[in-house]
């Protein structure tokens, strides 16, 4: 598609507005402060104080990886944990605070998906097979956070689950490896997390600022967007943005696609169109929410994370161990 209209391209970008672009990449940068404050916050309730800086920079660097490697988010939840853990932060208490931030997230997203389907139902861009779609999935979703929910909160629910998981890992492991998890460390991540949920149950009033963050987050998400059409000279208004904005988050949900990648562009693209905005100008700014949202962050990232190896605790100590032996 870019080949086909690149004549029309270079003419866009060369009439971009650089001061919309480097106000898409201050929303792109606090989007990233958001969800970090949010991590950061979740761990102060159950005790752990981390910094804030390293709370956004592993927020940073788990979210980035999951734009690479799509696996329902696994990826960056591992790395996120493994971060944690060497900052001295319990395994158990890590999966705590990653599903209670993700349950949040997804709400809140389900709920400016819900909005962006009422406003193109208005707007009729939208066939009833793609609202039907829409409304699936914000049940889905809902659904979804409240059985996580439900499982956090529910201790016989949650140890039944728990310990079924556990078998069947240790079964995947003697097939595979030959190799078992010992029980201790299973009763030890279960004590960890019963600590954990047991904290943010107790300090749920607490969670006011976690969920402020969140919805910072998507607020500077959606903001991104907004300047990429600004930076092209589209004026956009809220409800087309939102419309929009939902279609292609529904986009990132699938599961082979990294952060849905083309399909993201293209279905936003065509709402933008349906409703009025010429296709090469909504195609341009979608790349460019594209790359300021996820190229440019993924590519820091990567300095980010030899930093917080670097300046985590275990580095330090080893590094003074190291230190100590050369000396004597």
């Amino acid at each position: 598609m870019i080949y086909q209209a690149q004549g029309s391209f270079i003419k866009i970008w060369q009439e971009v507005r650089t001061k919309y672009l480097v106000l898409s990449l201050l929303s792109s940068f606090c989007i990233y402060v958001a969800m970090g404050l949010s991590l950061y916050e979740v761990l102060r309730i159950m005790g752990h104080r981390i910094g804030r800086g390293a709370a956004i920079g592993i927020a940073l660097v788990s979210t980035t990886v999951n734009y690479l490697i799509s696996s329902f988010g696994a990826s960056g939840f591992a790395l996120r944990a493994h971060l944690l853990n060497r900052r001295r932060v319990p395994f158990g208490m890590c999966v705590t605070a990653s599903i209670v931030i993700t349950v949040l997230l997804y709400f809140v997203l389900a709920v400016i998906i819900l909005q962006g389907s009422v406003l193109m139902f208005f707007n009729s861009s939208a066939s009833a097979r793609q609202l039907l779609q829409n409304f699936g999935l914000i049940v889905v979703m809902c659904a979804v956070c409240g059985i996580v929910a439900a499982f956090l909160f529910n201790n016989e629910w949650r140890s039944k689950g728990i310990r079924k998981i556990f078998r069947l890992l240790n079964k995947f492991l003697f097939h595979v490896f030959n190799a078992l998890i010992p029980k201790g460390k299973y009763d030890n991540f279960m004590d960890q997390l019963d600590e954990g949920i047991d904290l943010i149950h107790r300090k749920k009033k607490k969670l006011t600022k976690t969920i402020f963050y969140i919805c910072a987050d998507w607020f500077f998400t959606i903001m991104v967007l907004y300047f990429a059409f600004r930076a092209v000279g589209i004026h956009i208004t809220a409800g087309v943005l939102i419309a929009g904005f939902a279609v292609g988050m529904v986009t990132t949900l699938i599961p082979i696609l990294p952060s849905g990648l083309g399909a993201m562009e293209l279905a936003m693209t065509a709402v933008f169109s349906q409703m009025g905005i010429d296709w090469d100008a909504a195609l341009m700014a979608t790349l460019i929410y594209r790359v300021v949202y996820y190229v440019i962050p993924g590519m820091i990232s990567i300095f980010i994370y030899w930093g917080l190896h670097l300046s985590s605790p275990q580095s330090s100590g080893r590094r003074n161990k190291d230190r100590y032996e050369t000396m004597y």
